[in-house]
């Protein structure tokens, strides 16, 4: 199963809310370790971190609302990649969605392999 069938396998699971804060949390961590680095080059990074954290916030804020809000599944994680690929942050996205894939996985919520 490829990492993309794996996020929308999260996604549509009881485990979709754990998922998306673990997302975030690690971009979090992510951005912090930029922000530490003195190369302004990275802020743009950074700034793609942010970008795509607010989404993840607006997704699982939708999430508690309705699943009629917010993007739909399939695709959010578009958006992400959109955003990610603004402030070449691909790299940060991909290790936060394989770090959360694994934290879900081993927490035993959903099957998600």
């Amino acid at each position: 199963m490829s990492a993309r069938d794996r996020v929308l396998a999260i996604l549509d699971s009881p485990s979709r809310e754990t998922f998306l804060i673990a997302v975030g949390h690690r971009l979090g961590i992510s951005a912090r370790d930029i922000f530490t680095d003195a190369d302004p080059r990275r802020f743009a990074q950074a700034q793609a971190c942010n970008e795509i954290m607010i989404s993840i916030w607006s997704q699982l804020w939708a999430t508690k609302e309705s699943r009629g809000s917010g993007y739909p599944d399939p695709e959010f994680l578009s958006a992400l990649l959109s955003k990610a690929d603004a402030g070449d942050a691909r790299t940060h996205l991909r290790h936060a969605l394989e770090s959360a894939l694994r934290a879900v996985h081993e927490a035993g919520t959903t099957d998600g392999s």
